[in-house]
């Protein structure tokens, strides 16, 4: 679903923002998140970056391993 700002129609490309990111003006609560929907966003991209360190930290170590193995 696309989000525009009454005043001046321009996409809302953050709903975490109060105010229009083209035009200034304050946007309606009903365009915006909730806290409790941030709230939400929030955990899932702290999950989010938690799993991709570990991830990395896992090929960090196979690649260690590979190279000592190559030794």
């Amino acid at each position: 679903m696309n989000y525009h700002c009454p005043k001046c129609q321009g996409v809302i490309y953050n709903r975490r923002n109060k105010r229009c990111g083209f035009c200034g003006a304050e946007l309606p609560a009903e365009l915006l998140f909730t806290a409790a929907e941030i709230a939400a966003l929030d955990e899932q991209e702290a999950m989010a970056k938690e799993l991709h360190r570990l991830e990395q930290a896992k090929r960090d170590a196979e690649e260690v391993a590979r190279r000592a193995s190559a030794e």
